[in-house]
């Protein structure tokens, strides 16, 4: 075994389906990187999804793993091909953790993190505890999903975003730090940013994404506003539509259909800009006066961090109607304002969740309005950003290799 002091090391992060899971895990490999500059992130995922597009365009190495989201356990058929994706994940995880001999495997959530922090712990193939690497999880939301709590009884360490999940997890072994967020967010240059994007220095930019996937009660939302938003002066709206399509839905096709409906006159239709994927995400929060986004936990401290005004839209029908809960503490503070969703019938797709645009273009254009209120929401948003937790992540993996106190930022005794 290798002498993890002194010689580089390789660290497993993995996490995906979604840019909700990858990106925490990219500010774990940049806290990493300062850290211990040696170091070597390997991120591991699943083909196809979020992380495909996301971690190698950043420089990293990527390997994957099958995998499945879990279903609902009334659906039979589906827990079977979890069960049978989830061994097939855990086999070709523990082929790369036995090829990589990782120091420690990080995991933040999404289909990939199970089968590896699985096959790192012994599932299926015990391992000798003394060969193991070190393993931690970082759970996002307040209430964990069924995945890691499961992950959570069986890992080294739990780092927890809310602390009040942390009665979820065995006592002793989980840890508050918050969400990690990548460095670039939040300090990037107005100005620089409004050039790069091609944004004139007074435009009003409303920013507008339903994360990497796309939400079809967003897209559809503003596209059905545009008509009242850009009747306004100087308002420019850049609309992250999102990049994955279903079998009844493809994001950028379904929104540029209803744009295209509207018939807007070019002038006003210029001030409209769709893309599938805000890359990179930094600028766009830098170029923005508002955000419209959904409220999972990695989009609001992303959010908070840049200390913008924010419309927010939580996601109907999720575990424990996280999304709801976390909307209404951002309210509740006076950083947001809160658009729920309704039922509404589709043609093809039957019933959907919907927005209503007309109340969507009003709390735009009254925020447009008042800029003692931007203000306040700003302030109040920065206020309940706190910094620090990938550094904070990286602290608990030093602890789990070296021993290390934390509180002196003094290594102990090197741990067995």
């Amino acid at each position: 075994m290798r002498n993890i002091a002194t010689e580089p090391r390789l660290f497993i992060l993995s996490g995906g389906g979604t840019g909700g899971h990858v990106y925490p895990a990219v500010a774990i490999a940049e806290a990493l990187l300062r850290r211990w500059p040696m170091v070597r992130p390997v991120f591991v995922g699943v083909a196809g999804r979020a992380e495909e597009a996301i971690v190698p365009a950043l420089g990293y190495e990527l390997r994957t793993v099958p995998a499945v989201g879990m279903p609902r356990l009334s659906d039979l058929p589906g827990q079977f091909r979890f069960l049978r994706a989830l061994r097939a994940g855990i086999s070709s995880a523990r082929a790369i953790i036995d090829d990589l001999r990782p120091d420690a495997v990080v995991g933040t959530g999404g289909f990939a993190s199970a089968p590896v922090l699985l096959a790192a712990v012994g599932a299926l193939l015990p391992r000798r505890r003394r060969g193991r690497p070190a393993t931690l999880v970082h759970e996002q939301n307040a209430v964990p999903g069924k995945l890691n709590r499961l992950v959570g009884r069986r890992v080294d360490r739990v780092a927890a975003t809310f602390a009040e999940s942390l009665r979820f997890f065995p006592r002793g072994r989980g840890v508050h730090v918050g969400y990690p967020v990548r460095g670039a967010v939040g300090s990037v240059d107005r100005a620089a940013a409004r050039s790069r994007l091609g944004f004139p220095p007074d435009a009003f930019v409303v920013l507008v994404f339903g994360g990497s996937g796309g939400s079809r009660s967003i897209n559809r939302g503003v596209a059905r506003a545009l008509p009242a938003l850009l009747a306004r002066e100087g308002l420019h709206v850049l609309h992250g539509t999102g990049r994955y399509s279903g079998a009844d839905y493809s994001p950028a096709e379904d929104t540029a259909a209803i744009v295209d409906s509207l018939a807007l006159p070019p002038a006003r239709r210029s001030l409209y800009r769709a893309v599938e994927y805000l890359d990179p995400i930094a600028d766009a929060y830098a170029a923005a006066d508002v955000v419209v986004c959904r409220a999972g936990a990695g989009t609001l401290a992303e959010v908070q961090a840049c200390g913008l005004p924010a419309v927010v839209v939580p996601k109907s029908g999720l575990p424990g109607d996280h999304q709801t809960a976390n909307a209404g503490a951002l309210a509740e503070a006076g950083a947001a304002r809160v658009l729920r969703e309704r039922p509404e019938r589709d043609p093809r797709a039957g019933e959907i969740f919907g927005v209503d645009h007309e109340r969507l273009a009003r709390e735009i254009l009254d925020l447009a309005d008042d800029v003692e209120a931007r203000r306040r929401m700003s302030e109040k948003a920065r206020s309940l950003h706190v910094p620090g937790a990938a550094d904070r992540i990286v602290d608990e993996i030093a602890a789990l290799l070296f021993g290390v106190d934390h509180s002196a930022g003094l290594a102990r005794s090197p741990t067995g």
